[in-house]
């Protein structure tokens, strides 16, 4: 959209696309490229890895507010694109696994303990069944 929007003499047009960005607390972390295509799924590894960082980023950033008392210990990362949504065709737990491993591997490079926990099984008997989108991810991780 961003480069249509420059052949067609009109760049203004899709700033709410290149303002789009991760943020904390209302403030911008980073803010979107304009050679960021994504309307390819599955994304190419350039654009999942500059997802992956920013939310490594955010998440320290996070951990840091924490440790300095600016923000509570419970917090939660949303993430939006349709690779990491279960409810989309594009649902790729490889992504999830990915953007993971990066967000844990930039908080222990930084001497943080990290744990990661994958949903067992939800109920007895019959209903003995992991959700369908994490079914595989305890022997992958």
């Amino acid at each position: 959209m961003n480069r249509l929007s420059c052949i067609v003499g009109a760049p203004d047009m899709t700033g709410k696309l290149v303002q789009l960005g991760f943020q904390l607390g209302g403030r911008t972390l980073g803010l979107l490229e304009e050679n960021m295509y994504l309307n390819q799924v599955p994304h190419n590894r350039f654009v999942r890895q500059y997802f992956y960082d920013l939310a490594a980023d955010a998440t320290l950033e996070a951990v840091k507010a924490c440790s300095d008392g600016k923000i509570s210990n419970l917090m939660k990362v949303v993430n939006l694109f349709p690779e990491t949504n279960p409810a989309m065709d594009s649902y790729h737990i490889g992504t999830l696994l990915e953007l993971t491993r990066d967000v844990a591997l930039n908080l222990a490079e930084r001497n943080l303990r990290v744990r990661i926990c994958v949903q067992q099984s939800m109920g007895v008997g019959i209903f003995t069944g992991t959700p369908k989108q994490l079914s595989g991810a305890a022997i992958l991780l």
